[in-house]
């Protein structure tokens, strides 16, 4: 009979665990769906046009020009992983898309989970710290979220990344497997975000100094990172290996190029002058304490603040500065204390880049918010380093957990706060929980859908609502990206049927109609009702 350590006892109960917690999410989430960010409705709309008869990733949406017509645009913005993977489940088990998204969730959030906790061992923690990592993870506001908040490739990306660095440190030489590893991961991760590429730079710049370490060393003897290549006897395996990575590293991009982000726009074509501030250099540096426990989460963004300030700029700066200097700090550590060769080479190669690539396009202005969702993969390999420094003493321990218990309770109260609205939310035609509509306004818009059949035009201000929208054609038009909310410069041509409006109370100023109305010369003689509190509907004939 096998006989376990205590230490085994603990992480196979703290895994069962775990998996049971994240399964009862599930179950949860499954009873009541999530809701889903706007920037996923657009994939959903591309959704229906193919169930229509669209080509792949296709938008099809009323031309401005002339809005009888219709303009085809390819969705290059997001990757299409997003809508593609509960679409497959919803026609696979015929079910609705808000069920099929909570499948989603589930599956990505064990798969995931499952990967980590197997890199996390990879790297030479034992598998009580791995299993605490996971657990760390799972009861963190950035994971529950997604059981409240389909985020879409944030979601399939989590499920990818364990796996894919679990492969990245799975080979020993560059063989024609690694190289076609790198080849076949980059297209399957870009599948799930688009994001991924640096992180795939950074995981091919993993395989390259592992298995290069190696060479040399059977070379030269002992051959660690701090010799890198000093020793010109291994000099040739450095160079070797870095050509052979770097063709399926760049056929892999052009591929994603050509066939994919060449045929729309999409952020890396969204430039603007350079960027002076403070937050340019620190939030990069900031990644992995910022990322890995949910600071920005916690305060509804520490720099990017949509839905208004909760802290002064002023103060934002002073807490990404610190975090900066703790997360260096960090790095320091984990390099004196020698938290294993892998793990090094992993941490640095994603923070590093993650620096780099963050930075300039945050100087650039690319169009990439401030947030720390885009360094979540630095903030969880950060925890398994943090955990493993805490655990060499008593008082290291009892700071732990102290700040897990203090962690898990705000991530289970944002859980239950969001669950409970999602459960009095509206509903439309997905099944998805539309906590920004309330029932009376959705209704309405579903019975006009149903009532006209492609012959009406219905104008929303986001793409989740537009989403579901399914029998005829939507003008979805972002009020953020409005220049002080003056929608009269926008315009569109043309006459198409019926013309439905739906105007958040926000955007009515007083008794006056709003400006939007001017972006539809063509139509006359608007007609207006007060929907509920915070929707007015505008329509026009023909």
């Amino acid at each position: 009979m096998a006989s376990f350590t205590k230490s085994d006892q603990q992480h196979r109960l703290l895994l069962l665990l775990v998996y049971l917690y994240v399964l009862v999410l599930g179950m949860l989430v499954i009873t009541v769906p999530p809701g889903f960010d706007p920037d996923s409705g657009w994939g959903f709309m591309v959704m229906h046009n193919m169930e229509r008869g669209a080509a792949f990733n296709r938008l099809i949406s009323p031309d401005p020009a002339n809005i009888a017509l219709n303009k085809s645009v390819f969705l290059s913005w997001w990757s299409p992983g997003q809508y593609m993977v509960p679409y497959l489940l919803k026609v696979l088990l015929k079910i609705n898309s808000g069920h099929a998204i909570s499948l989603t969730i589930l599956g990505c959030y064990l798969t995931g989970l499952t990967g980590f906790y197997m890199l996390f061992k990879k790297f030479g923690f034992t598998k009580l710290i791995a299993a605490l990592s996971i657990a760390f993870i799972a009861t963190q506001q950035f994971f529950i979220g997604q059981f409240v908040y389909y985020n879409g490739g944030e979601l399939l990306l989590f499920a990818f990344l364990g796996w894919f660095l679990y492969g990245c440190f799975s080979f020993q030489r560059v063989t024609w497997q690694a190289v076609l590893f790198i080849f076949v991961a980059g297209l399957l991760g870009f599948f799930a975000k688009s994001s991924v590429l640096w992180m795939l730079a950074a995981g091919t710049c993993c395989i390259w100094v592992n298995t290069s370490i190696g060479e040399a060393r059977q070379l030269s003897g002992p051959v660690g990172l701090r010799r890198f290549i000093t020793d010109k006897r291994t000099i040739l395996p450095w160079l070797k290996n870095g050509v052979l990575l770097l063709v399926p590293l760049v056929a892999a991009c052009v591929v994603i190029s050509v066939f994919y982000l060449a045929k729309g726009p999409n952020p890396s074509g969204q430039s603007g002058q350079f960027l002076f501030k403070p937050e340019v250099v620190g939030f990069p540096l900031a990644s992995p304490l910022l990322s890995g426990f949910s600071v920005d989460e916690l305060l509804d963004g520490l720099i990017y603040q949509p839905d208004g300030p909760k802290v002064s700029y002023h103060l934002a700066i002073t807490i990404l500065f610190t975090l900066a200097a703790l997360s260096m700090f960090f790095v320091w550590l984990i390099v004196k204390f020698r938290t294993g060769e892998k793990y090094l080479v992993a941490f640095l190669s994603f923070y590093l880049l993650g620096c780099v690539v963050f930075g300039y396009m945050f100087f650039k202005q690319f169009t990439v918010s401030f947030e720390g969702r885009h360094f979540r993969i630095i903030g969880i390999l950060a925890i398994p380093g943090i955990i493993y420094l805490l655990f060499r003493s008593t008082a290291g321990k009892l700071i732990f957990f102290v700040a897990w218990i203090a962690f898990s309770y705000a991530g289970l109260r944002y859980f239950s706060d969001e669950f409970r609205e999602n459960r009095k939310a509206a509903r439309g035609n997905l099944g998805l929980s539309e906590q920004l509509y309330d029932t009376l306004a959705m209704k309405k818009i579903l019975q006009l859908d149903r009532e006209h059949h492609n012959d009406a035009i219905f104008v929303v201000m986001s793409a989740d609502i537009g989403a579901e929208i399914t029998h005829n054609r939507v003008i979805t038009i972002d009020a953020e990206t409005v220049p002080n909310g003056d929608f009269s410069k926008i315009k569109y041509k043309g006459k198409s049927g019926p013309l439905f409006i739906l105007v958040p109370q926000t955007l009515v100023a007083g008794n006056g109609d709003p400006s939007i109305l001017k972006s539809f010369a063509d139509y006359h003689h608007f007609s207006s009702k007060q929907l509920s509190p915070d929707f007015y509907l505008y329509s026009a004939e023909e």
